[in-house]
C-alpha cells in the first residue's frame, strides 16, 4: 500500500467526523446566541441568564434531549416565562424541525401574540442570524378556524385559539405551548380544551417522543387539598402534580437556603423602598440590594419527588430581577385598598399562587363579638363617603347608611327598618323612608351630612321603586346582577316609554345594574380580616365596624348565603345560596357598597380623597369658642332619633346646614 500513513488518518478522521452524528445544541445556550428581546427596557439586547437566572434549569427541560415529555410553569406577571415559550419555538424551528402547536385563550390574545410577539421576534432573529428559516404569516382558511401558521422545513408552528373547537382540531403535532392554561374555558359543546389540545399529540404517546410546555398566572383555588375538584386552576392543579420546584436563596448572613415568602416580606409603609424580607434562620433583614446577589446565586430544589412527577416551576414576583421589594411592597399596599378583588390580583399576578375566594361567611356570633362603642346615627372619624342601600319587601323597607373611609373601611351609621305597605310609592313605608332620608346627619366634628347616594332594590315593587327614584335626585334603583365578571355598577338604561312606545328621553326611571356576586365575595372576605378587637396593632383595609347598638337578627341576615360550587352534567354550577330565610341586612349593605363604587370609591386619586379629607374633616379641636354642634359632639350629647310606632319622623336640621361652610 502506497498511501501515506498521515493521508490516511486525515481521510479517516473527516470521514469519522461526518459519520458521526452532532449532538443538538442545548436550549439555555442557544438562546442568548440567537433571540434579541423585542420589548422591556433591554429591547434589542441579546437574552441573558444574568437577567433571568431561574429560566435556565426551565430552559434545560425544554432542550430536545431532555427526557421530560411536560414541563409546568405557575408564574406571576413580569418574569420573563413568555418569551421563554415563543423562543421554544423557534430553537424546534432549527434544531428539530416538528410540527408545534401554540394555544392562547382567546381571539384577542392570539392576535396580540402574533402581531406584537412572535412575528417580531422571528423577525429580529432572522435578521441577526441570516437563516431565512421561517417563512411568512399566513393565516389558515376554514370554518371556524382563526389559526395563524409559521411554516418551515420540516413542520410548522400554529397558533391557536384555545377557546374554539376548530382551532384545536388540527394535524398531528409534537410539541405544544400552553399559553395562559388558567384562562382556557369550557368549550360551547361541553368539551375540555386541555382534552382536545393532548389529543394533537397521540401519534406519540406510545413512544413518548412528545413535549408540551404550559404556563401561566394562576386564578381561582377551589380549596381542594390535591387541586383535582371542578373549578380548580388549571395550572396549580398541574403544578401540584409536579416535583414543585421552588427557587431557594442564601441568607448573606447565615447562609440559610428558604423561599422568599410573603409572610416574610417586612414592608415600611411610609418608605416602601426601605422594605426588606426577613431571614427564616438569623432574622437578618434581606435588603433589595443584597436580594439581587442572592436571586442570581440562587437554585431550584424540588419539594416532591416519585416517578410520576413531571418538572413543575413556581415562579414568583419575588424572584423577578424585573422586581424589586418596593415595587412588591406598593403593589400590595395598592390591591389592599381594593378589597377582595385587590387580593386575588395580588395573589395570582405576584405571589403566583391561586386565590380563593371567601364565600363562606363568618360565623355571626364571632361578629357580635367586636361591635365597638360608638353613637348611632353619627359619622365616626374617618368616613368620606356616606352611601346607604334600601331592600324594599311588601310589608316594609329595610335600610342601612354605610360610611368608608380612602383604605375601604367601613361603619354601620344606621340600620333602619319602616314598616308600612310599599305598594304605593306615595303613602305608607315610602314616606317614612324620604323623611329620614332626607334629613342630615351629624359626623365626628359636629358638621351635617346627606347621604351622597341611595340605593332601592327594585327586584319587586319594580314600578315603583323607580317612581320614587325617579323623584329623588340621589336615589338609584338598582337590579342585582348575578355571574362572574359583572362589575360594581355599570351603565344604566331606560326604562320608562311614551304612549307611543317609545322610549322618554326625559322624566324616564334608570335601572342601574348591580354586580352582586364580586361585591358579596369582597363583603365576606372583608369580615374574616381581624382588627384591633382581635388583638392586632391596627384595623386593616377593607375592615367592617358595627356599633354596639346592633343586635342579633342583624348579623344573622348579614352572614345568611354562602357560595357553592357543584359539578352537574359534566358543567360547574356555581352560584350564593342562602342558609337562612331572610338575607335583606346583607343586600343593603351590598346595595350600599355599590353606591360607595358609584360615587368614587375606587376611582379616587390621592389628590381627590385630600381634597375630599380637607372639606370633610377639620383638624381643630372642640374648645368654649366652638361651634355649638362640635361642643355638642365632642361632649357625646348626641341622642337617637325618635321612632315612634305609627310613623317615623325626624326634626328638620336644615336650619344648621354647613355642608358650604369653607365658602
Amino acid at each position: 500500500m502506497n498511501a501515506h500513513p498521515g493521508a490516511l488518518y486525515a481521510v479517516t478522521s473527516t470521514l469519522a467526523k461526518a459519520c458521526r452524528p452532532v449532538p443538538p445544541v442545548p436550549f439555555p445556550k442557544w438562546l442568548p446566541e440567537n433571540i434579541i428581546l423585542v420589548d422591556g427596557p433591554k429591547k434589542g439586547e441579546f437574552w441573558s441568564p444574568d437577567d433571568a437566572p431561574y429560566l435556565v434549569e426551565i430552559a434545560e427541560c425544554l432542550s430536545q434531549e431532555h427526557p421530560c415529555n411536560w414541563v409546568s410553569v405557575r408564574k406571576s406577571q413580569q418574569t420573563g416565562v413568555s418569551i421563554l415559550a415563543l423562543a421554544w419555538m423557534l430553537y424546534i424551528a432549527e434544531t428539530c424541525p416538528d410540527n408545534a402547536l401554540y394555544g392562547v385563550p382567546g381571539i384577542d390574545a392570539l392576535q396580540d401574540i402574533n402581531s406584537r410577539k412572535l412575528q417580531p421576534l422571528i423577525d429580529a432573529w432572522q435578521k441577526h442570524t441570516e437563516k431565512e428559516i421561517i417563512f411568512p404569516t399566513t393565516s389558515r382558511s376554514g370554518v371556524g378556524s382563526t389559526t395563524y401558521e409559521k411554516k418551515f422545513p420540516g413542520g410548522a408552528i400554529a397558533l391557536a385559539n384555545a377557546n374554539t373547537v376548530m382551532d384545536l382540531s388540527m394535524n398531528t403535532c409534537r410539541y405544544g405551548v400552553k399559553d395562559e392554561v388558567s384562562k382556557w374555558q369550557e368549550l360551547p359543546n361541553g368539551a375540555d380544551p386541555e382534552n382536545l389540545f393532548f389529543g394533537r399529540f397521540t401519534a406519540f404517546r406510545r413512544q413518548k417522543s412528545y413535549k408540551i410546555f404550559e404556563l401561566s398566572t394562576p386564578e381561582l383555588d377551589s380549596g381542594d387539598a390535591l387541586g383535582e375538584s371542578p373549578g380548580h386552576c388549571r395550572i396549580d392543579r398541574s403544578f401540584r402534580q409536579s416535583d414543585q420546584r421552588f427557587w431557594h436563596i442564601k441568607c448573606p448572613e447565615c447562609g440559610v437556603e428558604q423561599v422568599q415568602l410573603d409572610a416574610n416580606l417586612i414592608i415600611d409603609v411610609a418608605h416602601p423602598h426601605k422594605s426588606t424580607m426577613r431571614c427564616v434562620g438569623c432574622g437578618h433583614h434581606i435588603s433589595e440590594m443584597e436580594r439581587v446577589h442572592c436571586v442570581r446565586q440562587g437554585r431550584y430544589i424540588p419539594s416532591m419527588s416519585g416517578p410520576d412527577r413531571h418538572p413543575g416551576f413556581h415562579v414568583d414576583a419575588f424572584m423577578s430581577l424585573m422586581m424589586s421589594y418596593e415595587a412588591i411592597a406598593e403593589d400590595k399596599l395598592e390591591t389592599e385598598k381594593k378589597g377582595e378583588a385587590g387580593a386575588k390580583d395580588y395573589h395570582n399576578l405576584v405571589l403566583a399562587l391561586p386565590y380563593a375566594m371567601k364565600g363562606n361567611s363568618p360565623d355571626h356570633q364571632r361578629l357580635m363579638e367586636r361591635r365597638e362603642r360608638y353613637q348611632q346615627y353619627v359619622i365616626p372619624d374617618g368616613g368620606l363617603l356616606f352611601t346607604a342601600g334600601a331592600d324594599v319587601q311588601s310589608y316594609g323597607i329595610f335600610v342601612e347608611g354605610v360610611c368608608f373611609a380612602e383604605d375601604r373601611q367601613s361603619w354601620t351609621v344606621f340600620a333602619e327598618f319602616f314598616e308600612g305597605a310599599t305598594d304605593n310609592p306615595q303613602e305608607g313605608a315610602w314616606t317614612l323612608l324620604e323623611a329620614f332620608v332626607s334629613q342630615e346627619f351629624a359626623d365626628a366634628y359636629g358638621v351635617l351630612r346627606r347621604l351622597d347616594a341611595l340605593a332601592v332594590d327594585s327586584g319587586y315593587r319594580t314600578n315603583q321603586v323607580r317612581e320614587w327614584c325617579r323623584r329623588h335626585p340621589n336615589a338609584y334603583a338598582i337590579k342585582g346582577q348575578p355571574g362572574r365578571g359583572v362589575p360594581a355598577i355599570s351603565a344604566p338604561t331606560r326604562k320608562a316609554v311614551n304612549k307611543r312606545g317609545k322610549r322618554k328621553r326625559f322624566g324616564s326611571a334608570m335601572s342601574w345594574p348591580v354586580g352582586t356576586w364580586s361585591l358579596k365575595a369582597e363583603l365576606y372576605g372583608n369580615l374574616h380580616k381581624t382588627g384591633i378587637a382581635a388583638g392586632e396593632v391596627k384595623d386593616p383595609p377593607g375592615y367592617c365596624h358595627f356599633g354596639e347598638w346592633l343586635g342579633e337578627e342583624y348579623f344573622q341576615q348579614l352572614t345568611s348565603e354562602y357560595f357553592d360550587q357543584k359539578l352537574i352534567k359534566g358543567k360547574l354550577q356555581e352560584e350564593w345560596k342562602k342558609r337562612r330565610e331572610h338575607n335583606h341586612w346583607l343586600d343593603c349593605r351590598i346595595y350600599a357598597m355599590a353606591m360607595a363604587e358609584h360615587v368614587g370609591l375606587s376611582k379616587m386619586s390621592p389628590a381627590e380623597w385630600a381634597a375630599l379629607r380637607a372639606k370633610l374633616q377639620p383638624v381643630n379641636d372642640a374648645d368654649l369658642f366652638s361651634p355649638a354642634s362640635v361642643q355638642v359632639v365632642a361632649a357625646g350629647a348626641i341622642t337617637a332619633p325618635p321612632t315612634p310606632a305609627a310613623e317615623k319622623t325626624k326634626p328638620d336640621r336644615s336650619a344648621n346646614r354647613w355642608r358650604n361652610r369653607g365658602q
